[in-house]
């Protein structure tokens, strides 16, 4: 057995430390207490399962990370701004760049795991299809909320008797749970009724949604002409009748024994 010299014990020290080096992953590890992004559930169990597009994966997962950065009232990303988030043109590199961004774009909202809100200028803003976002994108169609640098969407189209509008005309600042109580309304009841009941409860001065969702509500039970027939008469005064919540108190009185 031979004593090596030198230069074979250096080369032979120089091969094992690159053939560690080789075995080595690419990703270091997360660091300790580094910046976190909050996933639901559902996108593990119900969502990624069904997925089969992998722009669509990368850029969903990008899109979420994205809109948890956001600070302020708009949670939500512009389609120009992840256009110029540089890790995710990377990760779509061999999926056609950039412009395999846009159609993934369009899979996610058509799947339901964002919302699309597109502007006059071109542009579209994403939001995450849970009630925060559905509840700003109501708030954003409305006018209630600005989208900062951009013009005036372009849909739906914004009429004047819109009931949002009308609400902030008539009653009050649209907070997020009237916003809400709104799109539920319009789903319930015709557009006009909610429009008439919102210029009704300012009429009546009460200026609030529960009066006006009061009087939307006996309209429904009773229809229209029972209110028009309470409202009619030689001076044309609404009689007490038309207060919905004076009628469920003489609905309720006297009590049963």
């Amino acid at each position: 057995m031979t004593a090596r010299t030198a230069g074979e014990q250096a080369a032979s020290s120089e091969a094992t430390n690159s053939e560690a080096a080789s075995n080595e992953p690419p990703f270091g590890g997360f660091a300790t207490g580094g910046a976190a992004t909050t996933l639901p559930a559902q996108l593990f169990v119900e969502v990624l399962p069904e997925i089969e597009d992998e722009a669509e994966l990368r850029v969903t997962l990008h899109a979420l990370y994205a809109v948890q950065r956001r600070r302020g009232q708009l949670r939500a990303v512009r389609g120009r701004d992840l256009a110029m988030e540089a890790p995710l043109v990377r990760s779509l590199e061999r999926l056609g760049g950039v412009d395999a961004l846009a159609p993934a774009l369009g899979r996610a909202v058509q799947r339901g795991t964002l919302l699309g809100c597109p502007l006059d200028d071109g542009d579209t803003l994403y939001f995450v299809n849970n009630e925060g976002g559905r509840r700003n994108l109501l708030r954003v169609q409305s006018g209630s909320l600005a989208v900062p640098d951009a013009a005036p969407l372009a849909a739906p189209v914004v009429r004047r008797d819109r009931p949002a509008e009308v609400y902030e005309q008539e009653i009050g600042t649209l907070t997020p749970s009237v916003a809400e109580a709104l799109a539920e309304a319009v789903e319930r009841y015709p557009e006009q009724w909610i429009v008439d009941a919102l210029r009704e409860a300012a009429k009546a001065n009460a200026r609030s949604w529960r009066y006006a969702d009061a009087i939307l509500r006996r309209w429904d039970e009773e229809g229209r002409e029972a209110k028009d027939a309470t409202t009619s008469g030689d001076s044309g005064a609404t009689t007490r009748d038309d207060d919905p919540f004076a009628r469920v108190v003489r609905r309720s009185w006297p009590p049963e024994h």
